[in-house]
């Protein structure tokens, strides 16, 4: 994670304090342009992890970052079971509806709590709804490994759903709050990309015990299903450990432990860091603002043309996500390969392996420069190219189905699409998470979240009933509907979502406010910055 802020000069003695920078009129006469983040951003003159506090923070950081592999874990998990002939046996074979329902086990257990999440993110805070979230994967994680029956087995997964929710609520605000301001858009990049180290985690143990003592065994998916805990386990660990979101401390009044968690994590306890007074200015002016006009429920989404815009945008970024095609490979990847003749279980359990080794590669590499490019070049260049890689997948299955299978280089042609595709898809997800984040203001941010796991569940719920059954009837034929879709997420992106690259969370506000009400933003900041460097100032000289 590198730092690429502009930097300021420890040396030079007449570098005004935020306070002092005189504001600038726009040549357009609109709203004064005050300090912004890159102008107090101390540039980093060795590698993050070589200074402890930033280490430290970084490392906490990951139980909100687990939230995902734990998903990736739990999500994927069943597909790799689905080519286990001794869980195909255990539950006789499940097919259609019934391999649906096991499938939306997680999907049904986050529709059930989604109404009750944000509240508690909201009055509990990020951090212990994180904790709390991942003691209920654990208690879901074992009823699953010791079912005895669906039922049982279905109950279990709901209940992992109804954590996983929690749980991935709190995190993305955690994360996005409380992470150095320049390393921000790469450990939310993180979120959504360590969703394929879950997946591949769950691939490895379930082809392991299968390849071992254990493929005639019960336990070949007992003990991955039981494995489900070890990461929660982790972040339960981390996040009473971590810190909570300062901007959380804020609303709830607790301003002076919002201080300390800036300045112990982003300036190595130096409460007058130009970094962490703007940071507390910046917070300060958003939440007095939010309260003055008292939007925080939940009609605030349709009180304003701005803020019914960032609704939308909540609820089709985690919709388009899973409407691509991705969850054809991400759940039913043994179907997939059924249609193209690739039958052996060994085989199709190295293809799935193979699969989440590179997703997991290219997902992590693309995190690590989600900052250098804008937000919706990145989407452009996603969409496109997988749209072209479903075509010719499409193109080749057919003539597979055509040739009875009997071609084996049409076989390969498929799983060589399948991974190119998955390459060009894993270009997109580093941004969903943290777009999100960035255009939702602190005051909807958990409800944000909360918008974001309810419609990335609907749209699950949708493609783990129908995907199973449009395979089965229609084959290849069912793959044309994705390529369309694509382009309608296309168009979708071009029209409605703004370009936010660049921007701190209260900077990404005025993308969608008007001049006046950015001009009045920034005078509260400025004024909270002035009156928070007075108070030191009366302090230092008491000490005197």
């Amino acid at each position: 994670m590198s730092n690429h802020s502009e930097p300021i000069d420890a040396d030079s003695t007449q570098e005004p304090h935020p306070q002092e920078k005189a504001p600038v009129e726009l040549p357009d006469g609109g709203a004064n342009n005050y300090l912004r983040l890159k102008d107090v951003t101390p540039k980093l003159e060795k590698y993050w992890f070589q200074y402890p506090y930033l280490l430290k923070l970084n490392i906490l950081i990951l139980g909100g970052v687990f939230a995902q592999v734990v998903s990736g874990y739990d999500g994927s998990l069943l597909n790799g079971m689905q080519s286990l002939d001794v869980w195909q046996n255990y539950f006789n074979t499940p097919q259609g509806a019934m391999l649906g329902t096991i499938t939306n086990g997680l999907t049904i257990g986050t529709l059930i709590s989604t109404p009750f999440v944000w509240i508690l993110c909201e009055r509990i805070g990020r951090r212990r709804s994180l904790i709390i979230g991942c003691l209920t994967i654990v208690l879901g994680g074992f009823i699953q490994a010791f079912a005895t029956s669906t039922g049982m087995f279905v109950g279990g997964r709901i209940i992992i759903g109804i954590g996983g929710c929690l749980s991935q609520t709190a995190a993305s605000p955690l994360v996005a709050e409380c992470s150095y301001p320049p390393q921000r858009p790469i450990m939310t990049a993180l979120l959504l990309v360590w969703w394929n180290l879950g997946s591949f985690v769950a691939a490895l143990v379930t082809w392991g015990p299968y390849n071992g003592g254990l493929r005639t065994n019960n336990w070949a998916w007992r003990l991955p299903s039981l494995l489900q805990i070890f990461f929660p386990c982790c972040q339960i660990v981390l996040g009473y450990f971590g810190p909570e979101s300062p901007r959380w401390l804020v609303d709830k009044n607790r301003e002076d432990e919002a201080l300390e968690m800036l300045a112990k994590y982003h300036a190595n306890g130096d409460t007058s860091s130009p970094l962490v007074l703007y940071e507390m200015g910046e917070i300060r002016a958003a939440v007095e603002l939010e309260k003055e006009s008292k939007s925080s429920s939940w009609l605030e989404w349709f009180k304003s043309k701005q803020m019914f815009h960032r609704f939308f945008i909540c609820c089709a970024v985690p919709a388009i996500w899973q409407l691509c095609g991705n969850a054809l490979v991400s759940y039913y990847l043994h179907l997939v390969l059924d249609t193209v003749g690739l039958t052996d279980s060994v085989e199709q359990l190295k293809i799935n392996l193979g699969l989440t080794v590179w997703t997991l590669f290219c997902g992590t590499l693309y995190s690590m420069v989600v900052d250098k490019f804008p937000r919706r070049s990145v989407l452009f260049v996603g969409f496109s190219t997988s749209c072209l890689t479903f075509v010719i997948w499409t193109i080749l299955s057919a003539l597979s189905e055509k040739g009875d299978y009997k071609n084996k280089g049409l076989a390969a042609g498929v799983v060589t699409m399948i991974y190119l595709f998955n390459t060009a898809n894993t270009i997109n997800v580093p941004i969903a998470v943290t777009y999100v984040m960035e255009i939702a203001p602190y005051n909807m941010r958990a409800k944000a979240s909360t918008l974001y796991q309810l419609w990335g569940n609907v749209a699950g719920l949708f493609n783990n009933y129908v995907n199973p059954i449009g395979l089965a009837n229609i084959h290849w034929k069912y793959y044309i509907v994705w390529p369309v879709w694509i382009l309608v997420h296309i168009t979708v992106v071009y029209f409605f979502f703004p370009e936010t690259y660049g921007l701190s969370l209260e900077e990404v506000d005025e993308v969608f406010m008007s001049k006046e009400e950015i001009a009045a933003r920034n005078q509260k900041q400025a004024e909270i910055i002035e009156d928070s460097n007075f108070e030191k100032k009366e302090q230092t000289e008491q000490i005197d």
